[in-house]
């Protein structure tokens, strides 16, 4: 079966521009293609990318047995027992156990100990810092989980899972999953990688161990101790390793994608004040945040596994068919003036108005557990800051992308200059404003 064209550029190149250039890669081939376009990216199987929402929408809520997830390339990272390498049956057992507690109250409290953390965090700050505000946001997106879903108290213990998790997400150490099939001889990060995933198997492990026999289980409200105590319809309960797997799928899912989401918000909060503080309209401002400047953009990938209509083509099985959200959220088709930052639009728009259109979690079976978590993250992060301080631009424009891991991150980290509210004093020359990176 014919594909839809695509770039005549070598897998090489397409590879290198898909990881470093993805919105000008992207979009240069939908105004040439239109919605859907072929890309074939280094060593990974053919890919068709699309922004059509007909297709879209078959594929998040068509039947299951049709497709299966694309997310071989994160079994390095998230293990063989993570849900997001399950097929759909077993997918969706362990999405029953690990669904309850995002939900609700619970979800809640970990809003408090975000609100507790990010409060401590702001005493220390002084007006007229300019603050690199992605390295602040990690420190407190990791204690949040390493508090609220893993149940760690040990501080010398979170200390060590912090420098493990920012050393995964070094933009070297991350090239081991871009190339899972060379040979480990001649990539030195996957040397760097493995290390450090023995290490992180070695303390989670233990911590599994030592929360199941915690004579108070049944008292902790930890993620972590929910699942050890859940048990599905046969009264199975999940094994250490598949244990493991979660909780690194939780954090690496929750953590870097969170704390890139509240940089881009503090840069684009800098150059656009918010006209409001409503909860309505800060819902539609981390929305907003979201789509403009997409932390993952890419919403989903799926393998069809008999014939698939897309457009004017067919795609033939075993061709993997990806979801491009940033594509989606600057379609101008879709999104008026595109590349405006305008909470109102959230407001304004009917409720169904964006329905497959708006995808930073992914959508269908494999949408983004933690993602009601997430967003009270951002919201409760960006409300404490816009309360405190006045935000202004480090730069007079709004600052270019890099990739760091999986994620789109602001290129200096998402620096900006904070002013404490009813204060303008500006530093003298002699005393510079320090660069406050936690």
């Amino acid at each position: 079966m014919p594909l839809p064209p695509g770039p005549p550029l070598p897998r090489l190149a397409q590879a290198w521009l898909w990881t470093y250039r993805y919105p000008q890669f992207t979009g240069a081939q939908h105004r040439r293609y239109g919605h859907t376009f072929t890309a074939r990216i280094g060593g990974l199987k053919t890919a068709v990318v699309t922004t059509d929402r007909e297709a879209i929408k078959r594929l998040f809520t068509g039947d299951p047995s049709v497709k299966r997830h694309a997310n071989d390339l994160l079994i390095p990272f998230f293990g063989e027992h993570s849900v997001l390498a399950l097929e759909p049956a077993d997918h969706l057992a362990r999405r029953k156990l690990l669904l309850p507690p995002f939900h609700g109250a619970r979800v809640q409290g970990y809003a408090r100990l975000m609100e507790r953390l990010v409060a401590d965090e702001l005493r220390g700050w002084r007006s007229g810092d300019v603050v690199e505000v992605q390295p602040v946001a990690q420190a407190l997106t990791l204690d949040v989980i390493l508090q609220a879903v893993f149940g760690v108290e040990d501080r010398g213990m979170r200390r060590e899972l912090r420098a493990i998790f920012d050393a995964m997400t070094n933009p070297l150490t991350t090239i081991a999953a871009y190339l899972p099939q060379l040979d480990r001889r001649w990539n030195p990060a996957a040397h760097a990688y493995h290390r450090l995933k023995a290490r992180l198997d070695r303390l989670l492990l233990h911590h599994i161990q030592a929360t199941r026999a915690d004579p108070r289980l049944d008292e902790r409200a930890d993620v972590l101790a929910l699942l050890v105590r859940a048990r599905d319809a046969d009264g199975k309960g999940l094994t250490d390793p598949e244990l493991r797997d979660e909780l690194v799928t939780l954090i690496s899912a929750g953590h870097e994608t969170t704390a890139t989401a509240i940089a881009w918000g503090a840069v684009l909060l800098a150059h656009d004040p918010p006209s409001r503080h409503d909860d309505d309209y800060l819902d539609a401002m981390v929305k907003e945040i979201l789509r403009i400047r997409s932390p993952l953009p890419v919403a989903a990938a799926r393998h069809v596994l008999e014939p698939f209509p897309l457009g004017r083509w067919t795609i033939p099985p075993e061709v993997m068919v990806v979801v491009d959200a940033y594509g989606l959220h600057h379609d101008p088709a879709i999104y008026a003036d595109p590349e405006a930052f305008r909470p109102e639009r959230f407001l304004e728009a009917p409720s169904d108005a964006y329905a497959h259109a708006f995808l930073p979690f992914g959508g269908g079976a494999h949408r983004c557990l933690g993602a009601s978590l997430a967003q009270l993250e951002i919201k409760v992060v960006l409300r404490a800051l816009v309360d405190r301080f006045e935000l202004e631009p480090a730069r007079p424009d709004i600052v270019g992308v890099r990739r760091r891991g999986v994620t789109m991150a602001p290129r200096d980290g998402g620096r900006v200059r904070v002013r404490r509210r009813g204060t303008r004093a500006v530093p003298s020359p002699e005393a510079p404003a320090a660069v406050a990176t936690r």
